[in-house]
């Protein structure tokens, strides 16, 4: 063989070799370290937060990072705990900044997460205690694909539950930046409220604001109200029958102030009510203005009722933004239901 015929194979070999430890270390020893610097990154940033990764994929064209089967748990016992799980997570990220305090992310995908927040009577506090400063994050959006989320409201002895499913959201842009920091995040979701009503959401909040400053709006279509014991009846002690045909809510929450407004046209009311030894924000309201009037009402036809009140609330010292946020959707469309009541007497 001449020398330029072993110059050209021994260029191959090295060409052959360089390929091969490149493959190594994207699909062996790349992947490790994602999985490590991300966790890491997590537990640095929350002392209550466990996450899990299974597998973890490096792909250099496009730049970016894809895990399957994520777990993650976080908060306090009995005050609020969110656990939640996902098949699929897809970050657009070069491998470079995950040595960096400085993240650039694209469009994050996130399919079919599983999303559980549960809370009692214990005040949380509205920071993981002992986390240090976050690293500099600037996400273009995220995007989730066929989700659902269960609430749980735990009382003594029994706890009420709210589930929807079918969830698809976008969000975005968000980030700790400075850039981002000063600006509020928005998000849109629709899906199906306790396998009835359809629904759409609307959330906008100052993340990082010192004191609430968060919008909602919700649309809600065909629900059945008896789908919806399962979180009333624990909660608030009454058992609902009836349809809701068109209901919008919109809620304003600023500091410990909240004001809410709501539209609802409905058929066949029902209201059936269990005496706690303490009455939940809801039955209270029923017993106090028209539950003995409200059997089989409905305000679905004409146009003798005004379909739209508003309520004003304080928060409450151990409520949780969640269950503030539903005591005056509920509470405002309660009133709709009261004035009809009146009406007909």
């Amino acid at each position: 063989m001449n020398i330029a015929k072993r110059r050209e194979v021994r260029f191959f070999l090295i060409l052959l070799a360089a390929g091969a430890a490149g493959m190594i270390l994207k699909e062996a020893v790349a992947p490790g370290i994602v999985r490590r610097r991300v966790i890491s990154a997590v537990r640095d940033n929350c002392k209550t937060c466990e996450l899990s990764l299974g597998r973890v994929r490096v792909s250099l064209l496009p730049p970016a990072l894809s895990a399957r089967d994520i777990r993650f748990s976080g908060g306090t016992p009995n005050a609020t705990v969110v656990k939640a799980e996902a098949e699929r997570v897809y970050v657009p990220l070069s491998l470079f900044q995950l040595f960096k305090n400085r993240f650039r992310l694209g469009r994050i995908e996130i399919e079919k997460p599983a999303v559980t927040v549960t809370e009692g009577d214990l005040y949380g506090p509205a920071s993981a205690e002992g986390g240090g400063k976050g690293p500099d994050l600037e996400i273009k959006s995220i995007k989730i694909k066929n989700g659902s989320f269960v609430y749980i409201r735990e009382y003594p002895g029994r706890k009420g539950i709210l589930a929807v499913s079918r969830i698809n959201a976008s969000a975005g842009p968000i980030g700790s930046s400075a850039r981002l920091r000063g600006e509020k995040a928005a998000g849109t979701a629709t899906g199906l409220l306790e396998e009835s009503g359809k629904f759409r959401l609307e959330v906008g909040a100052m993340i990082f604001a010192k004191v609430p400053d968060i919008d909602v709006k919700m649309e809600i279509a065909g629900q059945e109200l008896a789908s919806l014991d399962r979180f009333f009846k624990p909660s608030d002690g009454i058992e609902l029958k009836g349809t809701i045909l068109e209901g919008r809510s919109a809620v304003v929450i600023r500091g410990a102030r909240l004001s809410a407004t709501s539209f609802v046209r409905y058929r066949g009311l029902s209201v059936k009510i269990k005496k706690y030894k303490e009455r939940g924000a809801l039955s209270a309201f029923f017993q106090n203005f028209f539950a003995s009037v409200t059997m089989g009402k409905q305000n679905a036809d004409g146009a003798d009722y005004d379909r739209q009140e508003t309520a004003e609330l304080e928060r409450k010292p151990k409520e949780t933004l969640i269950s503030f946020a539903l005591r005056g959707m509920k509470e405002s469309a309660m009133k709709v239901s009261a004035k009809a009541a009146k009406a007909d007497k």
